[in-house]
């Protein structure tokens, strides 16, 4: 397997400090994921079928036993199909498998399942709107890795169910699994897939999710410098829970925000968020220290002391996102803090510590597969954002 050699940063010597440090960064993280983390996890944790399984157990081994969530098989298609087009990896026949089983197994003929057993039979065929996010994001980044219309006629399934569920308010129905509160969260996900199927497939039209998506953010998300999580149906925020604010998702839409508006300017049109984004960074960094926890109130009140792997590999693509935007410090940030999950988020043997307490120390009892999807992204946006060198 060929090694990732530097010569493009070589290249560019003499590079400023933070420059050089998220190239010495991503350069470890790649070969980590090249080396350790991709191979082992396929070994380890899909199964003969294609399919994954939910997690292994902190000794590393597979969990034969748990219920698995059936977006995660999505979520993998997606993780290998990335590192694949990034070239850093040889992942299709992983990603096929996966997608394969994914839609052989869990698609009813009119909605993907929620919960399928070990066994192979299924334990919750509810539809879930956060689900089907994944199954679209799935879809496109398949029809980029093999360019075959029988990703694309999958999209359109999906696409379907999802006009089946279309809200007066504005939006999409949670479906049964969720029906309330709303959730911004599966609304995000379907942003990141429209993005993902307009960038696979340069229809103007497979925009019109993120076009739909971004106007319920202006109107109803955003509120201030904080995203709200949940909802009445009048987008109104939720009587019991609408205080609750998730760091980790306002830092995700910095970065899906500046992907919109990249996606609309190519097309000629006319897009900046960059007021929303300069404050959703603000607020989520301003007291952290570089360290973002899982839960807070809008008041900006610490609910969780914890902080799970994803929000971290989130945070740096926010800093990053930043960073091009020309924000003074955002892309030292973004390097800091890629550094600093190496060895301690991102273990040695290829998993991840995927909770940890105000301390840093790992209380998490399993080492979820779908927290890959995450690791990936992340990599693949620091590499990008490192060679271009526009920050």
């Amino acid at each position: 397997m060929e090694m990732f050699r530097p010569t493009r940063f070589l290249a560019y010597e003499p590079a400023p400090q933070h420059v050089a440090a998220l190239f010495r960064s991503t350069m470890t993280l790649r070969s980590w994921l090249v080396e350790q983390s991709l191979p082992q996890w396929a070994e380890r944790a899909q199964l003969d079928d294609g399919s994954w399984v939910e997690h292994l157990r902190l000794n590393g081994t597979a969990d034969m036993t748990a219920e698995r969530r059936w977006r995660v098989i999505a979520r993998q298609a997606v993780t290998y199909a990335q590192a694949t087009l990034a070239g850093w990896y040889d992942g299709t026949d992983v990603a096929i498998r996966s997608f394969d089983a994914y839609w052989s197994q869990g698609w009813t003929g009119t909605h993907v399942v929620h919960r399928i057993r070990t066994d192979g039979t299924v334990s919750d065929a509810r539809p879930d709107l956060y689900d089907h996010a994944f199954g679209l994001l799935a879809c496109a980044r398949m029809i980029q890795l093999t360019g075959k219309t029988y990703y694309y006629e999958r999209a359109e399934d999906i696409l379907g169910w999802l006009e089946t569920q279309r809200h007066p308010a504005g939006g999409w129905y949670e479906g049964d699994v969720k029906p309330s509160p709303r959730r911004q969260n599966p609304h995000m996900h379907l942003l990141e897939a429209s993005l993902a199927l307009h960038e696979a497939t340069g229809f103007p039209n497979d925009l019109s999710i993120a076009h739909h998506v971004i106007g319920l953010f202006e109107r109803h998300f955003l509120r201030g410098e904080v995203v709200g999580e949940f909802f009445e149906d009048d987008w109104t925020p939720h009587a019991e829970c609408g205080d609750v604010v998730e760091p980790g998702h306002a830092v995700e839409w910095i970065w899906l925000l500046t992907q919109y508006d990249k996606a609309v300017q190519n097309m000629g049109g006319d897009a900046d968020h960059s007021a929303a984004c300069h404050a959703l960074y603000d607020r989520a960094f301003r007291r952290r220290l570089g360290v973002l926890f899982d839960e807070e109130t809008f008041g900006g009140e610490i609910v969780r002391q914890t902080t799970r792997a994803w929000v971290q590999t989130e945070a740096v693509k926010a800093h990053l996102a930043m960073a091009e935007r020309g924000v003074p410090g955002a892309g030292a940030m973004g390097a800091a803090t890629l550094e600093s999950m190496i060895g301690t988020v991102l273990l040695p043997d290829g998993t991840w510590a995927d909770q940890r307490n105000a301390c840093g120390a790992n209380i998490a009892n399993t080492i979820p597969v779908s927290t890959m999807y995450h690791v990936v992204c992340m990599a693949i946006e620091a590499d990008r954002v490192a060679v271009n060198r526009k920050f």
